[in-house]
């Protein structure tokens, strides 16, 4: 891409690379790089369980090499792929890799879209909760009214909207 820096034949080269990836998972670089250009859409979930009067969420930690919060905790979530066949597959492709073996009672429930500026670019985040089985254990459970300080700033108040929606939710059983 050196003919003519800027010009139209760097948009002719740019665009037969991209148009050489298969569709779905793109390597880091590339998807870093669409993300801060195009409005990414993501299914999130937010794993809640009542235990003792109180709300639990389940969140889980980042990877030490992530390049916008490593190390941070966070809920469940994933961006659309164009491979998706509908929602429901990605749920599910979110479930085998981030709630693998997690038992759920309930859900998924859609609480409200949220469009919003993230660190890598705009998204859509398409935010959800589940209530997870009863005798549900784990080291990734905390109280939503004392959430910790290393959580990924946005997840703040979509933890709290997906508590109060289903607070709401739960109020008629």
């Amino acid at each position: 891409m050196t003919r003519d820096p800027g010009g139209k034949a760097d948009e002719d080269d740019l665009s037969a690379m991209l148009g050489s990836l298969a569709p779905g998972f793109l390597p880091r670089p590339v998807f870093d790089a669409v993300a801060r250009l195009v409005v990414l859409p993501t299914f999130v979930v937010i794993p809640l369980l009542p235990r003792d009067g109180r709300i639990m969420v389940l969140l889980h930690r980042r990877d030490p090499s992530d390049p916008n919060y490593a190390s941070f905790l966070h809920p469940a979530g994933t961006v659309l792929r164009s491979t998706d066949e509908n929602l429901a597959t990605a749920y599910r492709r979110l479930l085998d890799t981030e709630l693998p073996g997690v038992r759920i009672a309930k859900g998924p429930i859609f609480v409200e879209p949220w469009f919003e500026r993230i660190a890598r670019g705009q998204e859509l985040a398409l935010i959800h909760w589940i209530e997870l089985d009863a005798k549900s254990q784990g080291d990734g459970l905390f109280d939503a009214e004392a959430l910790p300080t290393d959580l990924v700033p946005t997840d703040y108040r979509r933890i709290s909207r997906a508590v109060d929606h289903y607070r709401a939710f739960t109020a008629n059983r």
